[in-house]
């Protein structure tokens, strides 16, 4: 079937006109305080058109209008046509570039357009907006948002909860209340409106979903709010025959709206709780005969049994949509036909997928046996919800552990997990597929913990935020840096009581991570020992772990850093060759990836370019990075020593060149792939065993053959896989062979490259990060923590205040830092903070 793309909104005038549609019947006792709280607005009344739709009231409805308020257009039906397509009749003729839909038993805010609006102008991907709708008291909520079981039972978020305790936040919703709603006009007529055979009921859940289908979003929107009467309309109809709207309006929902693969278990089930709510023990009046075959059963053909309403109401529902079939099959493959967006990305929006819209012991007994059966537990349960948080910048420029979380959410998302990264700092970079944002932005660190299933963290962020420690939600700890034996490398130029005061402390922050976390990962099998041992000094190693996985993998587990799945390409023809002064197409290109970090060793590398360069001067070296791209990093005395030893052999822009700035991450393949040799050197102390260098994982990715220094996982594994050459740790000599042998040497050059694009399909993202995602799929708290087992673990530890133990000088140079790059009211912000640490209060 050939079908028009729905396109996404389309409009953002600054000042877009609005329609606001009122569907009425029997209402005039309402319509006064609603059309009053129109004519309030903030907004410009100019840009403003009322469109009342009166579905033939006998109560003077019309003509109190046309005298109350001359300005409300009236569109007069001979017959009740319905709520659904009085709606459309009036979107067909509304001239507003927006459709506000308002119940007429409500009174609007007077900011409830200018909220409604200003949200669909920050937000291209939003095409519809929900208000809040409270009580007439102003207090208890009665719509924040929508959600629904898997049945297409619509329910309001946070009914009937207190507004002024819990205010809930915008964000993403399965659908808009009609009562209160504000959609892009050319959205709703090209998304098909509501369905008019719907006549009332479940027409907004049906239309939420089908705009998700299509790929557009509907948010929920607090600050734009009404006020709601309850006067119901639908009451002196009686109940059955809102019952049956409900449930065969349902049953269409399902129908249309799922997909091919969770549509063969979603309609049967819903079709047979439709049944079974109308047959089961709702209703007392009901005296079904025993049908069964027995000795002495009677014939019961010319009997007649009483059947109640209700029961009659789920009857008749499914005899109509059986009639309607159809039409019903007709709107299906229109809807399928648009699809953008899977049921599985979708299924997080519903909320209460498994929850069961009626009592009685006879129906839930079904309902339990009907989600068995059918395994809707295992297809539609929620996702769970993770929250990653970096100390480390989301930008363009990121460096190792912002990349790292940055990946990991990426995967985790992939994996069907609702997640959310958060940044100490604000964030510069933002994804279509998950939540970026600062703590502070998201309304603090409570916040971000309070509606989370799973935490993750690496680094110092359990110092900065200490409410995880009380968090009873399972952690996940990142230990692939061990900061504090890189920290004791950094600081070595330190004064002595300096550097004993910082490794006090960075042990200390260690220890209060492995005594909180509940799964831990690292980077490789090597660091895996080495936290090991720190694990079993805090206790962490104990009968209740050893007996729940004698492995240990379920307690630690390696979980590297990985690489694209998509071998790179070029976003730009040219960055180096014949851009940078002095590097043409014709030379031998080395590229150090990264930073100049104190632990590293560019200075034999320099030694050695300056030995080859003697015979083969087209041979170049080009470092990628100087400066850390947090802020907070200081600059190391390593780039500066690096950088005047080139300078004094006479090698500085002429065969040795520095980047003093950071390549961005999504760019750095234009400049690895203009590249032949991926170098990476390093003294033989104790960061390197345990490091894991990512800018090696970029060379394998770039398919560069290597130039390492041997002794850490890596350059291992480029001796063991033949991805290049490890030579021992400042050996001049032996590093200007290695370039004199790849360069030299065709074959055996093209032999690695072979070589790495072979393993680079064994090292991507979601290889190396199956231990995180197997964890957050199905999070548990560790098996040590509770009860006995927990007072074994605490028993003698005390936690101390690691702020204690920071130096005086570590403040002064995190002052001066902050100072520059935040100002001084962050400056005191921080102060206080660190003040009521140390000391309590």
């Amino acid at each position: 079937m050939s079908v028009s793309r729905i396109d996404p909104p389309g409009f953002r005038s600054e000042y877009p006109t609005v329609s606001v549609v009122i569907v009425n019947l029997n209402g005039k006792d309402m319509l006064g305080p609603c059309l009053d709280s129109i004519e309030k607005q903030t907004y410009d009344p100019e840009l403003v058109e009322v469109i009342l739709i009166d579905n033939a009231s006998t109560d003077g409805s019309v003509d109190y209008i046309r005298e109350h308020f001359p300005r409300v257009r009236v569109l007069v039906n001979n017959e009740n046509v319905g709520f659904s397509p009085a709606v459309n009749q009036a979107a067909r003729v509304a001239n507003g570039e927006v459709l506000a839909l308002l119940n007429n038993d409500a009174v609007a805010d007077p900011n409830w357009i200018s909220a409604g609006i200003a949200y669909l102008q920050s937000h291209d991907e939003v095409g519809c907006v929900g208000s809040l709708i409270l009580h007439a008291d102003g207090k208890t909520i009665d719509y924040a948002g929508g959600e629904m079981a898997f049945n297409a039972m619509g329910y309001a978020a946070h009914n009937k909860e207190d507004f002024t305790k819990t205010p809930p936040a915008a964000g993403p919703t399965l659908f808009a209340s009609g009562g209160a709603m504000f959609v892009i006009t050319k959205v709703f007529l090209d998304a098909g409106g509501f369905d008019e055979d719907y006549f009332a009921f479940f027409e907004d859940v049906d239309f939420g979903w089908r705009l998700w289908i299509f790929g557009l979003e509907t948010h929920f929107v607090p600050a734009s709010r009404v006020y709601h009467e309850h006067h119901g309309t639908i009451k002196r109809f009686g109940y059955a025959r809102e019952r049956f709207m409900l449930e065969r309006n349902a049953l269409a929902t399902v129908y249309k709206n799922y997909g091919d693969e969770l549509f063969a278990s979603t309609f049967p089930s819903a079709l047979l709780l439709t049944l079974s709510r109308g047959l089961t023990d709702m209703v007392e009046h009901d005296q079904f005969p025993d049908l069964r075959i027995f000795p002495g059963a009677e014939n019961v053909d010319d009997q007649t049994f009483p059947m109640s309403a209700l029961t009659a109401a789920h009857l008749g529902a499914i005899r109509d949509f059986a009639k309607q079939l159809p039409t019903w099959a007709h709107k299906r493959r229109w809807v399928q036909g648009h699809r953008a967006m899977s049921d599985q990305k979708i299924l997080k929006l519903f909320k209460q997928a498994l929850l069961p819209n009626v009592a009685g012991d006879e129906y839930l007994q079904t309902w339990q046996a009907t989600v068995a059966a059918f395994e809707l537990d295992q297809q539609l349960v929620q996702p769970r919800r993770i929250l990653i948080i970096t100390g480390d910048r989301l930008g363009a420029k990121m460096a190792g552990p912002a990349i790292r979380c940055w990946e990991m959410a990426t995967v985790l998302t992939a994996a069907g997990c609702d997640v959310t990264l958060a940044s100490i700092s604000t964030p510069e970079k933002f994804s279509h597929d998950f939540k970026v944002t600062g703590v502070n932005e998201a309304g603090g660190i409570e916040v971000l913990l309070n509606s989370t299933d799973v935490v993750i963290f690496q680094g110092f962020v359990m110092f900065h935020y200490p409410q995880i420690i009380d968090l009873d939600i399972p952690v996940l700890v990142d230990l692939y840096d061990p900061f504090h034996i890189e920290a004791m490398t950094q600081r070595k130029h330190e004064l002595d009581w300096q550097r004993y005061a910082t490794a006090n402390s960075d042990r200390q922050i260690i220890d209060d991570q492995l005594r909180r976390g509940d799964f831990f990962v690292c980077a490789s099998e090597k660091q895996r020992d080495l936290w090991l041992g720190h694990l079993a000094m805090v206790k962490r190693i104990n009968p209740a772990t050893f007996d729940a996985d004698e492995s240990l993998r379920s307690l630690i587990d390696v979980a590297p850093f990985g690489m694209p799945t998509i071998p790179p390409s070029k976003h730009q023809d040219r960055v180096l060759r014949g851009v940078v002064d002095g590097i043409t197409d014709d030379d031998f290109l080395l590229v150090w990836g990264g930073g100049i970090y104190n632990w590293f060793d560019p200075l034999t590398l320099i030694n050695a370019v300056a030995k080859v360069v003697k015979d083969r001067p087209n041979v170049k070296l080009w470092f990628m990075g100087s400066a850390h791209p947090n802020p907070d990093v200081p600059k190391m005395q390593m780039s500066a020593n690096a950088y005047n030893l080139a300078d004094e052999l006479g090698l500085l822009n002429t065969h040795v060149f520095f980047n003093d700035g950071w390549i961005d991450y999504d760019h750095r393949a234009d400049y690895l792939l203009e590249a032949n040799i991926g170098v990476s050197t390093h003294f033989e102390h104790l960061e390197t065993r345990y490091s894991y260098r990512t800018r090696i994982l970029d060379y394998i990715w770039s398919a560069l053959p290597i130039i390492a220094t041997e002794g850490d996982t890596l350059s291992d594994l480029t001796t063991q896989r033949a991805l290049g050459i490890a030579i021992p740790p400042e050996d001049v000599d032996a590093l200007a062979d290695a370039i004199i042998r790849l360069h030299d040497d065709q074959a055996f050059y093209d032999q690695c490259v072979a070589n790495l694009e072979q393993i680079r399909t064994e090292m991507t993202w979601e290889k190396s990060l199956a231990p995180i995602v197997r964890f957050c799929l199905d999070p548990k708290r560790a098996p040590d923590v509770g009860h006995r087992r927990g007072e074994y673990l605490s028993s003698g530890v005390k936690h101390t205040d690691v702020a204690i133990q920071r130096s005086r000088a570590h403040y002064l140079r995190r002052a001066a830092q902050v100072m520059v790059h935040e100002g001084p009211i962050s400056v005191a912000s921080k102060a206080v903070g660190v003040v009521r640490r140390k000391f309590g209060h």
